[in-house]
This record gives C-alpha cells, sequence and structure tokens, in this order.
C-alpha cells in the first residue's frame, strides 16, 4: 500500500514538473513575438548607412548610401544620423574616424557591434583590441559626448525584435535632431 502511494505521488510531482516546463517554454517563444512594438511615427527622417540599408517597417525613414570615405569627410551633412554596419565596424573603428565621431553634429549609430563604444572614438583604441561589450546592445550610438544602446528585446533576434530596435533608435534619432540632445 505504501509504494503504491508513494509511486502515485512521484508520478504527480513529475507530471506537475513536467507541465511547468512546457509551459515556461511556450510563453517564452509567444513572449518574444506578442511584446508590444510601436512603429516610430514621428517626423520624417534621412539616415546615411554605410552597407546595406536595415528592414524597417517606417515609410518615414529614408535611408541614404554613405561610404566610409564619406564618413571621413564628413560627407553626411544632409542627413539626421549615421548608421555603420557590422561589416563596416572594424575599418569605422580606425584612428582617422574618431574626430568625426565625437565632433558630429548627427548621431552616429553603430549596427550590432561586439565591441564597446570606446573602439570608435578613441584613437588609441583598435576594434580588435576593444573590450567585448558584455551589454548585449543591439544598437550602440555616439552623439554630443554621450554613448547610448539599445538592445533587443528579451536579447532574442528576430525580426521583429530588430525592427523594435530599428523604431526606437528612430525615435531617440528624432529627438537629437529637435533638442541637440539624447534622451532615453
Amino acid at each position: 500500500m505504501k509504494s503504491v502511494l508513494l509511486n502515485s505521488i512521484m508520478f504527480l510531482v513529475l507530471a506537475i514538473l513536467l507541465s511547468a516546463c512546457t509551459s515556461n517554454k511556450e510563453s517564452t517563444s509567444e513572449g518574444v513575438e506578442d511584446f508590444d512594438s510601436p512603429v516610430y511615427s514621428g517626423g520624417n527622417l534621412k539616415i546615411g548607412i554605410v552597407g546595406a540599408p536595415p528592414k524597417v517597417r517606417e515609410d518615414n525613414v529614408k535611408f541614404i548610401s554613405l561610404s566610409l570615405g564619406d564618413v571621413e569627410e564628413k560627407s553626411f551633412r544632409d542627413v539626421d544620423a549615421v548608421f555603420i554596419n557590422k561589416n563596416y565596424l572594424p575599418e569605422a573603428a580606425e584612428a582617422k574616424y574618431a574626430k568625426v565621431y565625437l565632433e558630429s553634429l548627427v548621431p552616429f549609430i553603430f549596427i550590432n557591434s561586439e565591441k564597446v563604444y570606446l573602439a570608435f572614438i578613441d584613437e588609441e583604441l583598435s576594434y580588435e583590441d576593444a573590450h567585448t561589450s558584455k551589454a548585449g546592445d543591439y544598437l550602440i550610438g555616439y552623439f554630443n559626448h554621450k554613448y547610448f544602446g539599445l538592445s533587443l528585446y528579451n536579447h532574442q533576434n528576430t525580426k521583429k525584435t530588430i525592427q523594435d530596435c530599428y523604431s526606437r533608435v528612430f525615435s531617440i534619432i528624432e529627438n537629437a535632431k529637435n533638442t541637440g540632445e539624447i534622451n532615453l
């Protein structure tokens, strides 16, 4: 009789544990796609982009192709911000660009950098030698002597979380355009 009761209790405990694990997995995967992610609805923005433009949800954001040569020559006066894609980050961290970022009248956004923002503004620090970012930010920005970072929702790399991250940075860029400051 005791063994039947003990087996029944063990079965019940095991069933509860398994259902809790299953429930947790479902809520985690659903949570990534079900979070509130407003689309940027502010004014029109023109974003300079070194590399391929990201796929965003906004119709009021226009991307203008730039080269790192344009960045070096400061030929980006008609844009509200400059984005630099991951493939160009090691070169964008070369010493000759640091002064451009430090003195820029528009925010610079470094996409999916594995390194901290100092890699871009410290002339003596190469991308390879810079500390690896532990914050998990997908977008790292620098403007007016202020660094900021935006991570993906739940640190999940999905189309929706990436688009959400861009929508949030567009709001920050619009605010910087209107106030000259970064406000998170």
